[in-house]
């Protein structure tokens, strides 16, 4: 293990270094930064507390359901944990310049493979303790805990973390020589079948868990019975965290054992995972494509689809098209993120939401609207924004082609919108059939998705035109920029001013004694508001946009 203390204290020495480059960014995304973690993990804070709260209110069952839920939390973020450090282990695999580097260097695959892993599980968990820290202390400020339970807790967690990542990276490491030999689109199919039959199986033969759970409580929370099974590394750390609240450290001791040991069984697997399909996987990442000649399906029938388009704006939207279905790292964040809310969305009725009050019915709704717009803001920030920094030291072709820049910035503005319209419109539909909300909601909902997919849309890439960078090539490193904080700021803000009052006076309409005609006045307000908000940063961005690559044009 000597390569791998090496490769780690390699690490170490440029995480120290990279202290300097603080000093080179701008404070106004200094500042932002800090600003929105602190208020992220007060947010959260405050928010699990409350909930804490309400559920001591309802006496007995609330009472349960306070325990029941470390357990629930547990074994949902798991799963998240899980097939995030899927995607994850792909980028950091097989899209770094650094695999290919130390592959030629005296560090055994194993080896390189556990490094990578370690890697990957820092990427993907480093974020999922913004949500284990505002649940722990939550927790332990309704119990009154002492503060040193929430710093023990979250050091027994790191195992629990761990172990998720390392099963996310084995799964990554054993499926990529399957769909490297067969073509994704023959196991589509097959594996939609077996899902189909995993999830009606799972429905109709639930998995036995924890015989003292009441069916009332089964009956309100329907996966708590799933959450509750002791094989679950989920139930190790909440039976774990419950046991250090309550002072027993043996039962502490032995749980944590529990979970270590599993961790290090994970890392001898991903080891000889590493040993035998790292190289040929890496390999087959990098070369094996190319070579393999594939006839087109999809692309050809999009090109057919938008025929109304000019060809030269057609012909950009495809190439952007087809880069983006290329690169595995980000059609599948996509494919995550969206994916999870679309299953979310689709047990909105198994979870029993659609027979809630009016109020509560129409809250989940904009509650819903909020997460899908989020993860717009997020994913136009993450990939809309650096479309034209990307383009990189070929900028000069699109100078040359016989168009002008105003329609490579249409046609970037329009790839945008259909993609991101049509699965925020699709969603939004599910959500709210799914919760039977009534017919002015349902058009308000998909009304806001509209309006959220044009200012994304607008924002991301008349902004990328502003703060164009053509010597970066790290789209992080773009997106982490100036221009790309803006970017997300402005996002954020219209999403945050152009909602919440639509929320409110849907909110107010559930309450008794509302006068009727007020509520309609009310309604066209904040309609009107939502309109020439989204039309103004819609415009002011793409003609900024503009203005900047019109002095680019080459003559």
């Amino acid at each position: 293990m000597r390569e791998l203390a090496l490769l780690l204290g390699k690490d170490w020495r440029v995480a120290r270094h990279r202290r300097r480059l603080w000093s080179e960014q701008s404070r106004f995304k200094i500042v932002f930064v800090i600003l929105f973690a602190v208020g992220l993990l007060g947010g959260l804070w405050a928010l699990f507390l409350h909930g804490f709260r309400f559920l001591e209110s309802l006496g007995g069952i609330g009472l349960m359901l306070v325990y029941r839920l470390f357990y629930l939390f547990f074994f949902g973020l798991g799963l998240m944990l899980l097939l995030s450090s899927v995607v994850t282990t792909y980028t950091t695999f097989f899209r770094s310049e650094e695999t290919g580097y130390l592959l030629l260097k005296p560090v055994p695959p194993g080896t390189l493979t556990l490094y990578k892993a370690i890697q990957s599980a820092f990427y993907t968990s480093w974020a999922f303790f913004f949500m284990i820290v505002p649940f722990i202390g939550a927790f332990a400020m309704h119990e009154r805990l002492p503060l040193r339970f929430l710093a023990w807790l979250v050091l027994y967690s790191i195992p629990f973390v761990l172990l998720y990542s390392l099963l996310g990276t084995l799964a990554c490491l054993l499926a990529l020589p399957v769909f490297r030999r067969f073509r994704a689109a023959r196991w589509a199919v097959p594996v939609a079948a077996a899902l189909a039959a995993g999830a009606w199986l799972l429905k109709t033969w639930p998995l036995p868990g924890d015989s003292s759970l009441s069916p009332t409580l089964t009956r309100l929370v329907p996966a708590m019975q799933w959450a509750s099974h002791p094989l679950w590394p989920s139930w190790w750390m909440a039976e774990g965290g419950l046991a250090l609240a309550r002072g027993k450290w043996t039962d502490v001791a032995m749980l944590w054992g529990v979970l270590a040991s599993n961790v290090l069984l994970a890392g001898l697997l991903v080891e000889a995972a590493g040993r035998r399909f790292l190289l040929p996987d890496w390999q087959g990442a990098h070369f094996a494509a190319g070579h393999r000649r594939r006839r087109g399906v999809l692309l050809p029938s999009l090109d057919r689809w938008l025929g109304f388009l000019p060809r030269d704006i057609r012909t950009l939207m495809i190439k952007d098209a087809r880069l983006f279905l290329r690169d595995p790292a980000q059609w599948s964040q996509a494919l995550l993120f969206f994916g999870l809310l679309a299953l979310y969305f689709l047990n909105l009725r198994t979870l029993h939401y659609h027979v809630l009050p009016a109020a509560w019915r129409n809250l989940i709704a904009f509650l819903n609207i909020f997460s899908v717009c989020s993860i717009m803001a997020s994913l136009g920030s993450r990939f809309v924004y650096p479309q034209l920094s990307l383009e990189g030291h070929s900028f000069w072709i699109l100078g040359l082609a016989p168009t002008t820049m105003g329609r490579v910035l249409a046609a970037k503005f329009m790839a945008s919108v259909f993609g991101l319209g049509a699965v925020s419109l699709l969603l939004m539909t599910l959500s709210t059939w799914m919760l039977s909300v009534p017919a002015a909601v349902r058009v308000i909902a998909l009304l806001v998705a509209l309006a959220m997919t044009l200012v994304v849309s607008a924002l991301s890439t008349g902004l990328g035109a502003v703060f164009i960078d053509l010597k970066q090539r790290n789209p992080s490193a773009i997106v982490s920029g100036f221009g790309g904080t803006l970017n997300l700021v402005l996002n954020l803000g219209f999403m945050l001013a152009g909602i919440l009052p639509l929320g409110l006076v849907f909110h107010l309409r559930a309450q008794p004694g509302t006068d009727p005609g007020g509520w309609t006045a009310a309604l066209a307000a904040a309609l009107a508001w939502l309109l020439l908000l989204a039309g103004l940063l819609a415009a002011g961005a793409l003609y900024a946009g503009w203005n900047s690559l019109r002095r680019r044009e080459f003559g």
